[in-house]
């Protein structure tokens, strides 16, 4: 069942599925939670492995407000939207993965507010959210921008404009789209992620001429590790198995140990047969 809650005066929708660690999901420009996330698997992929995964409709998509202001869109807003949420539900820390410009939300959350999540997944962005200057210093050693990315500032023209025809097709309100597009997509540099601590994945499909290769981006956050999965573009990636395993494998391998039970004490030391044979002497 869809819930709601308030973040900057705008109702956001989302969901709240499964039990364990949460997880943050935010989708892609023109989809939203169940397009991306629950139609190729995720919710029940992340429920079963142990997770409470916590969809977002960000604002302007699905079942959320869409206000056509451009200034809404900003990263403080629709970023910002998914500690709002955290805040909502009480949770002081929480996974985040992101797809596409979801994965450029999830880059500048992870950028400026770091300690709030224990894991990153960044997918469907790479080397296309770089600032100008580091795309230069990355194509020396081969990384270019894509061809739909080189003369613009964001990715979102012209490469997004089919997605964009799809979302008014489907009932999307053209303003809110529109806002979004001139505002939600800023490029960040190397520097922007200088004090981040917090472990993060980037992955992009082999193929995908959308985003770029995840490489110099990973490479330009401290401690990250990059993932190419085979043979998939931009679309194909997110419902790929293979992508679902390094996710999987990435997040466990940074996922808060088990809380102790109430009223469990220290873990007695082993005792030798020796030792015991000595207590049961002693006994009265």
């Amino acid at each position: 069942m869809t819930r709601y809650f308030e973040a900057d005066g705008l109702r956001l929708a989302y969901d709240d599925v499964g039990e364990g660690e949460p997880i943050v999901l935010l989708h892609g420009f023109a989809a939203d939670r169940r397009l991306n996330w629950k139609l190729p698997g995720w919710y029940g992929v992340l429920a079963d492995a142990g997770y409470r995964v916590l969809a977002l409709d960000a604002r302007g998509h699905g079942q959320s407000a869409r206000p056509a202001d451009v200034a809404a869109y900003r990263p403080e807003g629709i970023a910002g939207d998914a500690l709002r949420l955290l805040d909502h539900l009480g949770l002081r820390k929480a996974c985040l993965f992101g797809y596409s410009m979801g994965g450029r939300n999830a880059a500048w959350l992870l950028a400026h507010h770091g300690r709030r999540f224990r894991a990153v997944v960044i997918g469907g962005t790479g080397l296309n959210l770089l600032a100008p200057a580091d795309a230069r210093r990355w194509a020396k050693r081969g990384y270019a921008l894509t061809r739909d990315n080189a003369n613009t500032e964001s990715l979102a023209i012209p490469a997004m404009v089919p997605l964009y025809r799809h979302a008014v097709r489907r009932g999307g309100r053209t303003g809110a789209l529109a806002a979004c597009l001139m505002g939600a997509f800023p490029n960040m540099s190397a520097s922007d992620f200088a004090k981040v601590r917090t472990p993060a994945l980037v992955a992009c499909g082999s193929k995908d001429t959308l985003s770029g290769s995840p490489i110099p981006l990973a490479a330009s956050i401290p401690g990250a590790r990059a993932v190419l999965v085979p043979g998939r573009n931009h679309l194909s990636a997110v419902a790929d198995p293979f992508f679902k395993g390094a996710v999987l494998g990435f997040l466990g391998a940074h996922r808060c140990r088990a809380p102790r039970r109430p009223g469990a004490g220290a873990r007695a030391a082993p005792t030798t047969g020796r030792a015991r044979r000595r207590a049961t002497r002693a006994a009265p």
